[in-house]
Formats: C-alpha cells, sequence, structure tokens
C-alpha cells in the first residue's frame, strides 16, 4: 500500500453525521446522561484530532498513533513531535521517516479504523 499524505487520515469520514451537542436542546428530559457524555468524548476527540491533522499536514507530516511507533524510538523524538489529544499519543512524522515495521503496523492501524481490507485500502490510496 502506497500511503500519501493527501489522502492520508485517521478520522472516520461519517463521524459529523452522528454530533451529540443538539441532543440536550431536543430531548433535554430523556437524554441519557452517561450515553451523551460518552458520544461528546468521542466526538470531542475527533475534532481536536482533525485540527491536528490539518496543521500537521501543512507542515509535511503525518501523525502516527503511539500505537506504530516502538517506545525506544518515541523516546527519541521526545516532546518535540509529541502530540497528545485526550489519552492518546500521535507523533509528526515524515513518511519518509517512517520504518518498514511502523509503515505495517500504520496499515493496519487505517485497515481497523477505517474497517477496510487490504485490497480497497491500496485502491482507495492511489
Amino acid at each position: 500500500m502506497n500511503i500519501t499524505l493527501e489522502k492520508f487520515t485517521l478520522i472516520p469520514k461519517n463521524y459529523k453525521k452522528k454530533d451529540p451537542r443538539p441532543l440536550t436542546y431536543l430531548y433535554p428530559q430523556s437524554v441519557n446522561i452517561v450515553v451523551y457524555a460518552k458520544e461528546m468524548q468521542r466526538f470531542s476527540f475527533y475534532q481536536a484530532l482533525e485540527v491536528a491533522e490539518d496543521l500537521a499536514k501543512r507542515q509535511g507530516f503525518i501523525l502516527l498513533p503511539w500505537e506504530c511507533i516502538h517506545w525506544q524510538r518515541a523516546k527519541e523524538f521526545g516532546v518535540d513531535r509529541k502530540v497528545k489529544i485526550g489519552r492518546k499519543s500521535f507523533f509528526l512524522m515524515k513518511l519518509d521517516e517512517l520504518t518498514k515495521s511502523e509503515r505495517l503496523k500504520l496499515e493496519e492501524y487505517l485497515m481497523e479504523l477505517h474497517g477496510t481490507d487490504r485490497g480497497t485500502l491500496a485502491a482507495a490510496s492511489s
């Protein structure tokens, strides 16, 4: 799979369709507060991630999730390239800086996130 800067995204396509903010206005008495809080937390996370991803792309970087980078390599980059959104950490990386294992882990992460297999993801990125 060939990852390009323009098509790379960690954000699900339809996250804005499930915007929970109007629910308290439309259903003030019947909204389950626990479910509403979880949905707001997820929506806010993706909003912040969208802004961070946009800023990273403008500088020529991608956001590499913590799960895709070896802990010693993450320690090398330190706080200079670390972005923390909620409880998750991401690292600002250039595409040519990724190691082979990081690229494979990132591909698997994207497949899991977007619910696609390798063939579908490769066709979408080309």
